[in-house]
C-alpha cells in the first residue's frame, strides 16, 4: 500500500495536461484543454483537460478522472502500478512500509531494470546496425520487398543483427553490462564448449518485442539470405524462419501481442482489435491506415492475451492467413475470444494470402472494404466447414460434429438454438434434430453449460441520465467550482437555504472543506467526497471545464441569489396552504392563526423589492 499523503504528493506533482499531451494533440480552449478522446473513436474533440483542477472528462463516452485513472484506463495497469509510474516520472521516492517486503520489491525490481536496460540497449545497437554494418542493407532490403516505408520500420524499431558470432556479446560487455543479465534477458547463449558466449541472433532482420508499457522486453527475429561468399554448408539443416528470445524473467510470449504499446491508443479510442498472424502482417496492416493491429508471438493465440485484448477493446477482427492453417486458427481463438465476451469477425482473405501479401497487391482501400465485410465469427465458421465438407455425406457429418464445441462457447442459449438453424440451412439439412444430435456427438468434455439469459452486452452501454436539477442551482454551483474563493462569501453562506437539491448543497459543503483545508478545489478528491451521488456525472462534466470568469461569477450570483430567494418563498407559500386549511378543519385555531401569520410575512418580504447580494 502506498500512504494516502503520499498519492497526494505525487497528484498534485503531476501535470494531467502535460501527461495526457504525451498521448493526445491538446489545444487550448479557453481554461481548459480539448482533444480527440484516445478512449473511443471521434471526429470532433469532446475530451476536455482542465489543468488548475488536474481533471479530464470526455462528453463522448463518459470517461473522466485523475492522472491516476488516465494512466489505469490507458495503459492497462493497477493502481498501484499507475502511482509508481507516476511517482517516478514526478521524482517522488515512494517509503517502504514492509522493509523486508520492500528489500525484495527492491531486489527484483533492480534485477528487471538491468535486464530491461539491457534489451534496450540491444534494441539500439541493432537499429544502429542496419543503418551501419556492411550487411545491413541486407535488412533494409528485406524491408523494402515487403514495401514496408522507413517511417513505419522507425516506428516499430526495426534492426539488423550482424552476421558473426558475438558483435552484440561485446558490445554489451563494453557497455558494462554482465554476462549473466545479458544471458537472462535471453541475448546471448553459452558456448557448448569452452568460456565466453555467442549471439542468440546473428544475421536476422529484428523485430523488437515491448510489454504493454513499451519496455523491450524480447526480439523476433527473421531469416535473411545468405550473406555473400557465405553460402550454407552441404548436410546443415536450413534456420528456422524466425528464432525469438527465450521465456524468462521479462517475456512470457502467451501473455504479449506484438504491436500491442504502439497500438494502445487507437485499440482504446476505437474499442477494436484487428488481429494478424504474423511481425510483418501487423506492419502492412498498420502502414495501410488500421494502427489498432495486433499479432501473437510465434505460439498459437492464448487465453491470456484474450484476456489482455479485453482490457482495451471490445470488438475484434480476425486477419489471419487465407490457408488451412489460418482457418484452424480461426477455429482455435473462438473460444478463447467469446469466453472474454469479445464480439469477434473474421476478414476472409483469398487462399494462399496473407494480410501482408494482400496490400501490396490489392492496396490500402481493398483491405479496408475487405475487414468492413468480415462475417460474425460463427457464421465464417459455419460457411468454411460446409465449403470444406463439400458434397461427400460423411464429410459433412464430421464438419457438423465439428461446430459442436462452437456453439458450446455461445453463452445465449436463444442464440445458440438460432445457429443451429443457420447450420441446417448452409448443409442444406431439413432435419434439425438430426443436426442437433451430430452436433452434440462434437462435445466430449464440454467446459461449461450454456447459461440462461443473455451474453454480456459488450458495447459501450450509454450513462444513466443525471437528475433534473434546476438549471439556476447547477449553474450557481459551477460558479462557485470555477472561482473557489466564492466559497467563503456571503453568497455561499446563503446558498445552504436556497438550493432545493440536497446532492448540490453536499457538492458546495464538500467543495468548500477542500478549499479550507488546501486551498484548492480537488476534482479527484471532490468526487471521491461525494461517492457515488446522483449528481456525480453531472459534477465530472462541470469539472472538466470553466465558464466563468471571475467577474461574470460574481455578476452572476449577485443576479441569481435573489431568484433563488424569491423561488424559495414561492414554495413555502405553496406549502402553507394546505397547512393552514388541515387546521382549520381541525379546529385547532391557534395552529392555523400561527401558520397564517408566517403567510403573511412571506407575503410582504416577496413584496419587497429583492436586495442583490452583496459583493465578496
Amino acid at each position: 500500500m502506498i500512504a494516502d499523503d503520499k498519492i497526494a504528493e505525487i497528484r498534485e506533482r503531476t501535470d494531467v495536461v502535460a501527461l495526457i499531451g504525451e498521448y493526445v494533440a491538446l489545444k487550448r480552449a479557453g481554461a481548459q484543454f480539448k482533444g480527440l478522446c484516445p478512449f473511443h473513436s471521434e471526429k470532433t474533440p469532446s475530451f476536455h483537460v482542465h489543468p488548475e483542477r488536474q481533471f479530464f472528462h470526455c462528453f463522448g463516452c463518459q470517461a473522466s478522472g485523475d492522472a491516476f485513472a488516465f494512466v489505469m484506463k490507458l495503459e492497462g495497469r493497477s493502481f498501484i502500478e499507475a502511482a509508481r509510474m507516476l511517482a517516478e516520472r514526478a521524482g517522488i521516492e515512494i517509503a517502504p512500509e514492509d522493509a523486508r517486503e520492500e528489500a525484495a520489491h527492491r531486489q527484483a525490481r533492480q534485477e528487471r531494470d538491468r535486464l530491461l536496460a539491457c534489451t534496450e540497449a540491444a534494441a539500439g545497437f541493432f537499429v544502429k546496425m542496419i543503418d551501419e554494418h556492411p550487411l545491413g542493407g541486407m535488412a533494409r532490403d528485406a524491408i523494402l520487398k515487403r514495401s514496408v516505408t522507413l517511417e513505419t520500420a522507425r516506428t516499430y524499431r526495426l534492426g539488423y543483427a550482424p552476421h558473426g558470432w558475438d558483435h552484440l556479446a561485446r558490445f554489451l560487455a563494453e557497455r558494462g553490462f554482465s554476462a549473466r543479465d545479458a544471458e537472462n534477458a535471453g541475448l546471448i547463449v553459452p558456448r557448448r564448449s569452452g568460456d565466453g558466449y555467442y549471439d542468440r541472433f546473428r544475421h536476422r532482420l529484428m523485430f523488437p518485442i515491448a510489454d504493454v508499457h513499451g519496455r523491450i522486453v524480447a526480439f523476433s527475429g527473421r531469416i535473411l539470405d545468405p550473406p555473400p561468399n557465405d553460402p550454407p554448408r552441404e548436410g546443415q539443416d536450413p534456420p528456422a524462419k524466425y528464432v525469438n528470445s527465450p521465456e524468462g524473467p521479462l517475456y512470457k510470449k502467451g501473455e504479449l501481442l506484438f504491436g500491442l504499446h504502439e497500438a494502445r491508443v487507437d485499440l482504446r479510442r476505437e474499442s477494436h482489435a484487428i488481429l494478424c498472424e504474423g511481425n510483418f502482417d501487423v506492419l502492412a496492416v498498420h502502414q495501410a491506415g488500421h494502427k489498432n493491429v495486433v499479432a501473437p508471438l510465434g505460439t498459437a493465440f492464448t487465453a491470456m492475451q484474450a484476456k489482455l485484448l479485453r482490457r482495451y477493446v471490445a470488438k475484434v477482427t480476425l486477419l489471419f492467413d487465407g490457408d488451412r492453417a489460418g482457418r484452424k486458427a480461426v477455429a482455435a481463438a473462438h473460444p478463447l475470444l467469446s469466453g472474454e465476451a469479445l464480439v469477434t469477425k473474421v476478414a476472409s482473405l483469398p487462399p494462399g494470402e496473407d494480410p501482408d501479401s494482400y496490400v501490396r497487391a490489392k492496396g490500402p482501400e481493398a483491405l479496408r472494404d475487405l475487414i468492413a465485410a468480415g462475417l460474425p465469427i460463427v457464421e465464417h465458421l459455419i460457411e468454411s466447414s460446409a465449403a470444406d465438407a463439400g458434397a461427400d455425406p460423411a464429410a459433412r457429418a464430421a464438419a457438423i460434429e465439428s461446430l459442436g464445441p462452437v456453439l458450446m462457447a455461445i453463452r445465449n442459449p436463444v442464440e445458440a438454438r438460432l445457429w443451429v438453424e443457420r447450420i441446417a440451412q448452409a448443409f442444406e439439412i431439413h432435419d434439425l434434430e438430426a443436426v442437433r444430435r451430430q452436433l452434440r456427438k462434437g462435445i466430449r468434455q464440454p467446459t461449461r453449460k450454456p447459461t440462461q439469459g443473455s451474453p454480456p452486452d459488450t458495447a459501450p452501454k450509454p450513462p444513466s441520465p443525471p437528475p433534473e436539477y434546476p438549471e439556476i442551482e447547477k449553474d450557481v454551483v459551477g460558479a462557485m467550482l470555477d472561482h473557489p474563493g466564492l466559497l467563503g462569501s456571503s453568497e455561499a453562506a446563503m446558498l445552504d437555504a436556497l438550493l432545493t437539491s440536497e446532492d448540490l448543497r453536499a457538492i458546495l459543503r464538500h467543495a468548500a472543506h477542500l478549499v479550507g483545508s488546501r486551498g484548492v478545489v480537488d476534482a479527484a478528491a471532490l468526487l471521491a467526497s461525494i461517492g457515488e451521488s446522483p449528481a456525480r456525472t453531472w459534477l465530472e462534466e462541470r469539472l472538466s471545464v470553466q465558464t466563468f470568469d471571475a467577474a461574470g461569477a460574481e455578476s452572476f450570483l449577485r443576479t441569481a441569489l435573489p431568484h433563488l430567494r424569491k423561488r424559495r418563498i414561492e414554495r413555502e407559500l405553496r406549502a402553507l396552504a394546505p397547512l393552514i386549511k388541515q387546521a382549520l378543519v381541525r379546529g385547532d385555531v391557534e395552529r392555523a392563526t400561527e401558520l397564517m401569520r408566517r403567510r403573511d410575512e412571506l407575503y410582504r418580504m416577496a413584496a419587497q423589492p429583492q436586495p442583490s447580494a452583496e459583493k465578496s
